[in-house]
C-alpha cells in the first residue's frame, strides 16, 4: 500500500528487455481487462482465509476495489459469508478522496474484503459512518493477533516523540499508524445490489508488510517489517504467513461487528465510540484538516461524535465538526 510512483524503464540497445518489459505489459493489461481469467487466477494460496472465506487470488489488478465492484455487479458475488478479492500486484489503487496507492508486489497486503449489510445500517446518516471504523477496529484487532500467533513483539520507540503507547492505533478516519508513521489504510465503498434488504459493502486493506525503509515512498510511512522484532529467538515468520493471518483473522472481527450492528444499531454504536476513542491517534493532537471544497484550517482533535465524525476546536477557538475531509497530525513526527 505504499505510496509512491512505479515505472518501467527498458534499454533500447536490449531486444530482450524490451521485449520482456512488452510481454509484461501485455499481461497485465489482459489482467486489467478480465482480472478473473485463468492465467490471472492464483489457488493454494492463503489457506487460513480460505476456511473462513471465499478467495478470490489473483496475479494482478488495476485496484482490488475495483475489481471487487466488478465481482459483485457482474453476479459473481454470493451474499453469504465474507468474500475477499487480493491481489499480488496493484497498479492502479484507488485511496479515499481520490488519492491513488501504488504497492509493492509480493511486499504489500493488498485485499478487498466484500460483505452483505442491511440497508437500514448502510442508508442511515447517524449510524453508517460507523462501517468505515469497524473494518479500521478489526484490522487493529487482527495485527495485534497476528504479532501474538507469530511470537513478534513491536518495536520500542525511545523518543516516543509523539508521546503515544507503542502500539498500532488508528488516525482518523482511515489510516493505521504506528507513532504516527503510516503502516496502511483502508477504503470503504457501498455497492448497490438487486436484493431489496442489502448492500454489499467493499473495504479496501492496504498494508505495508515486508516494505523495506528504502522502499518506502515518504518519511511519515513504515512496514510491518520495520515496527516488529522476534519476542524470543527465531526467524520472522514468511510474509505469506503474516498476510494470511492478518486476513483471516480481519475477516472474523468484520463479520462479528458488522453482524453485531446490524442486531442492534444504537447500542453497539456506543461500544464501537468508546473503543475508537481508545484507539485513536487523532484525538488530543494539533490538525491540519483539508476539507472536499479546497479549504484548509487548523486546530486540536478532541472528540469522536456519535456519528463517527470528529469533533476538533479551531485555532480561531471555533467548534467544528468534520464528517469527510483529510486529517493530518501536526507536527509531521520525526523519524
Amino acid at each position: 500500500m505504499a505510496e509512491g510512483n512505479m515505472s518501467g524503464n527498458g534499454n533500447n540497445n536490449d531486444g530482450g528487455a524490451a521485449a520482456a518489459s512488452m510481454s509484461g505489459s501485455v499481461a497485465a493489461s489482459s489482467a486489467q481487462q478480465n482480472p478473473f481469467r485463468d492465467d490471472n487466477v492464483v489457488t493454494g494460496d492463503l489457506p487460513l482465509t480460505r476456511a473462513v472465506a471465499n478467495v478470490v487470488s489473483l496475479k494482478s489488478v488495476g485496484s482490488t476495489n475495483t475489481v471487487a465492484e466488478t465481482y459483485i455487479t457482474s453476479g459473481r458475488w454470493n451474499r453469504n459469508g465474507m468474500t475477499i478479492v487480493s491481489a499480488r500486484e496493484q497498479t492502479a489503487g484507488r485511496g479515499r478522496l481520490d488519492h491513488t496507492w501504488f504497492s509493492s508486489p509480493g511486499k504489500s497486503f493488498m485485499m478487498s474484503f466484500i460483505s452483505a449489510v442491511g440497508k437500514n445500517v448502510a442508508c442511515d446518516p447517524q449510524i453508517n459512518g460507523w462501517l468505515q471504523m469497524i473494518a479500521g477496529l478489526s484490522v487493529l484487532d487482527a495485527l495485534r493477533e497476528t504479532l501474538s500467533e507469530t511470537d513478534m513483539m513491536l518495536v520500542r520507540d525511545p523518543a516516543n516523540i509523539d508521546d503515544a503507547r507503542d502500539d498500532v492505533m488508528l488516525k482518523w478516519p482511515n489510516d493505521i499508524v504506528y507513532h504516527g508513521h503510516k503502516l496502511g489504510g483502508i477504503l470503504a465503498q457501498i455497492v448497490t445490489v438487486p436484493a431489496p434488504d442489502i448492500v454489499a459493502v467493499i473495504y479496501g486493506v492496504g498494508l505495508n508488510i515486508d516494505v523495506p525503509l528504502g522502499e518506502l515512498p515518504t518519511d511519515e510511512a513504515t512496514s510491518w517489517q520495520l515496527i516488529t522484532q522476534p519476542e524470543h529467538a527465531g526467524e520472522r515468520p514468511s510474509t505469506e504467513a503474516v498476510m494470511d493471518l492478518i486476513a483471516s483473522r480481519t475477516v472474523k472481527h468484520i463479520e462479528e461487528r458488522l453482524w453485531s450492528l446490524g442486531l442492534n444499531p444504537e447500542v453497539d454504536v456506543q461500544h464501537l465510540r468508546r473503543r475508537l476513542v481508545q484507539e485513536s491517534w487523532t484525538l488530543g493532537h494539533p490538525v491540519e484538516v483539508h476539507y472536499t471544497n479546497g479549504e484548509t484550517e487548523r486546530g486540536i482533535a478532541h472528540g469522536i461524535n456519535a456519528d463517527a465524525s470528529l469533533a476538533m476546536t479551531t485555532d480561531d477557538g471555533e467548534e467544528r465538526i468534520v464528517h469527510t475531509a483529510d486529517v493530518g497530525v501536526l507536527p509531521n513526527v520525526a523519524r
